[in-house]
């Protein structure tokens, strides 16, 4: 599957109706709504992928691989968590305003 360099995309924290995150396409924006994750018991989502560090790097998946399914993006986020260190972490982290 192709891999697509997000180098000029921005990202960005800010209110998203409906969703943790999203990715604008013709924008090149990745778009977290940090508020949602202080009430994940609000969203029938399992608590591994309610997390702040999980809705980052799924919405950098999106972005990254536009043509992935959600069931394929939820995987590979999950496989690529698991595989992070602290300071993979923390450098995606540092990539949201």
């Amino acid at each position: 599957m192709e891999k697509r360099d997000l180098k000029t995309w921005r990202r960005v924290f800010g209110k998203v109706k409906g969703a943790f995150g999203e990715t604008d396409f013709d924008k090149k924006v990745i778009k977290v709504d940090r508020s949602k994750h202080k009430n994940k018991a609000l969203y029938n989502v399992p608590k591994k992928d309610s997390s702040l560090i999980n809705t980052l790097v799924h919405e950098n998946m999106h972005a990254e691989y536009p043509k992935m399914t959600e069931k394929q993006v939820k995987k590979k986020t999950r496989t690529k968590l698991k595989k992070m260190g602290r300071k993979q972490k923390l450098k995606v982290y540092s990539q949201f305003k």
